[in-house]
C-alpha cells in the first residue's frame, strides 16, 4: 500500500465550503476586537498581496513570507514585483506576524483610518 502521508493539509479550493462566498473568514475585527476602520491605499496590490500570502502559515517572520512570495512568484511572473518590495522595505526582522492583515499593516498598504 503506498503511503500517503505526502498529502497536504491546505484549504481544498474546489470545495465551496474551504474557499468561496460561502466559506467561514476571520475578518480583521474578529482577528483584532476592534472595529474595521481601515483603508487600502492601493487596492491593486493590497489583492495581490493577499493571494501571494494565501496558503502560508502563520504565525512568520519577514523572511518565511519574502520566501514564500518568492515561491510563489513563477505562476505570476514580475507582477509580484511591487508587493515584494513593500514586504522587504516595511516588514521588520525578527517580528512574527500572526496574518495577513498584520502584513499589510506593517507593509503600509493599509492604514487605520482615525475616527
Amino acid at each position: 500500500m503506498k503511503d500517503m502521508s505526502y498529502i497536504h493539509n491546505e484549504k481544498n479550493y474546489a470545495d465551496p465550503a474551504q474557499s468561496g462566498v460561502d466559506s467561514s473568514v476571520e475578518r480583521a475585527e474578529e482577528l483584532t476586537g476592534e472595529s474595521p476602520v481601515n483603508k487600502a491605499t492601493d487596492n491593486a496590490t493590497v489583492s495581490k498581496l493577499a493571494n501571494l500570502l494565501e496558503g502560508l502559515k502563520f504565525p512568520a517572520t519577514t523572511e518565511e513570507i519574502l520566501s514564500h512570495i518568492n515561491r510563489k512568484s513563477p505562476s505570476m511572473g514580475n507582477q509580484i514585483n511591487d508587493v515584494f518590495a513593500r514586504v522587504q522595505n516595511n516588514l521588520e526582522k525578527g517580528i512574527k506576524y500572526k496574518n495577513t492583515y498584520q502584513v499589510g499593516l506593517a507593509s503600509k498598504l493599509v492604514e487605520i483610518e482615525e475616527e
